[in-house]
């Protein structure tokens, strides 16, 4: 199974997420969830580095399904913020559109900040 983590900051901010895992939903080289996965997860770093000029600090480990990728938001420019945010949240949204057709093979975990009343 595959497992995502997202975290966020205190204005809930999203500042790391963390996959790993594999799917088992086929063989290796054939599994096209571990596939999609991966397209959305790397494209949205190097979409984040390559667009925003921002640079991601990722750990991976291609043993465990390991993507790791922490973003420093609180020393970025707000506009720069605005663009990584929009990238992490249009992954985010790919990643669940995948748990809702093959939910026994990926779980989200969004640890979104709670606003305090």
């Amino acid at each position: 199974m595959i497992k995502v983590e997202i975290y966020r900051n205190k204005k809930n901010d999203i500042n790391r997420f963390k996959v790993s895992g594999h799917a088992g939903y086929a063989e290796s080289g054939n599994d096209i969830i571990c596939s999609a996965v991966t397209a959305l997860t790397f494209n949205t770093v190097n979409s984040i580095f390559k667009f925003v000029n921002v640079s991601p600090v990722c750990e991976t480990d291609e043993v465990t399904g390991l993507l790791d990728c922490r973003i420093d938001t609180d020393n970025i420019s707000a506009e720069q913020n605005h663009d990584v945010q929009l990238l992490l949240k249009a992954m985010l949204n790919g990643l669940k559109d995948i748990k809702k057709n093959y939910g026994k093979f990926i779980v989200i975990n969004d640890k979104e900040v709670l606003s305090e009343c």
